[in-house]
């Protein structure tokens, strides 16, 4: 007797295979994609870090152009006077200008659209912490403007005594403490001390020698622990300067009238300015950087003593 097979379910191992087929040529396509996305993932990064370390590299040479450039004022302005005051050139910041203008960019030269701006400051205008110490131990007299400028800024006058001792001890040979040669060097010394440097910051410096102030760039709270004044006393010289500004000590005192100071350490004290900081920003598309330099004068010649990046809101020229 013979047995009829059924070829109708023949098919059914054909159909597996190719849905097999069908899944392996899927999955090797989500592969390749897979491969492809990376790959070009990684070549898009690669181009990014190189397009970055260029935009950084022409950043860089452009602020050390916009340096010398500041250092050539700086030695014209001291060319037409030995005074350094507010109403001179080398005041007047630079607003973002595109340098497309001025370097022609249609010319033939691949820069682009690249903005700066900046400005120039006088490092003098700020009590020079410095000036704490004198023979390598705390300065009575520098001291006691650290204090009143502490109390003038809502902060405890102990903190003068805390900081002075901290720059005489970095500044001894034989104590071993860390230098302290920018700002940012105190926060070290105690809590206490990095918590008030964000208020006195913009009052404040460290410069490599002791400097005097400069009644002629000086703010009202610089003012008034410099020279023991009171706040109305201090508006009055800002006022006074406003129309010609003090050409030595004398104007300045003339200038707070017959109830002037009671003494003033002439070492605390100026009409004139040795140190600058010049601060610029250049800006390539979304790309920012910004430096600043601190710039010495002696006599028409300058140069600069150091240089570091700060954060770019740091140069924009409005007060």
């Amino acid at each position: 007797m013979r047995v009829r097979r059924d070829h109708r379910a023949q098919p059914a191992p054909r159909r597996t295979q190719r849905g097999a087929a069908l899944i392996t040529a899927l999955l090797l396509a989500a592969l390749s994609a897979v491969m492809v996305s990376g790959m070009l993932w990684r070549e898009w990064g690669a181009i990014q870090r190189e397009q970055a370390a260029r935009e950084s590299e022409q950043a860089r040479w452009l602020l050390r152009g916009a340096v010398d450039w500041a250092r050539l004022i700086l030695n014209e302005a001291a060319r037409n006077s030995p005074v350094v005051a507010l109403d001179q050139p080398w005041s007047v910041p630079l607003a973002e200008a595109d340098l497309g203008s001025f370097l022609a960019a249609g010319q033939g030269s691949t820069l682009g659209h690249v903005w700066l701006e900046g400005r120039i400051e006088d490092a003098q205008s700020r009590f020079n912490l410095s000036d704490l110490v004198q023979f390598g131990k705390p300065w009575p007299a520098g001291v006691e403007v650290l204090q009143r400028l502490c109390s003038g800024l809502g902060l405890s006058p102990s903190l003068a005594g805390q900081i002075a001792q901290a720059m005489a001890q970095a500044q001894s040979a034989t104590s071993g403490a860390l230098p302290i040669r920018e700002l940012q060097d105190l926060a070290r010394v105690s809590p206490g001390i990095a918590a008030a440097l964000p208020r006195l910051a913009p009052y404040v410096t460290v410069l490599p020698t002791n400097t005097p102030v400069n009644a002629n760039t000086a703010g009202a709270p610089v003012l008034a622990a410099v020279m023991d004044l009171s706040g109305e006393q201090a508006a009055r010289l800002i006022a006074a300067r406003a129309h010609s500004h003090f050409a030595d000590y004398n104007a300045v005192l003339a200038a707070l009238g017959p109830k002037g100071p009671p003494s003033v350490d002439y070492a605390l004290m100026g009409v004139t300015s040795s140190y600058f900081d010049a601060i610029a920003r250049v800006r390539i598309g979304d790309f920012e950087y910004a430096e600043r330099a601190l710039i010495q004068r002696v006599g028409t010649l300058s140069m600069v003593l150091r240089m570091q990046r700060v954060a770019p809101w740091l140069a924009d020229p409005r007060p």
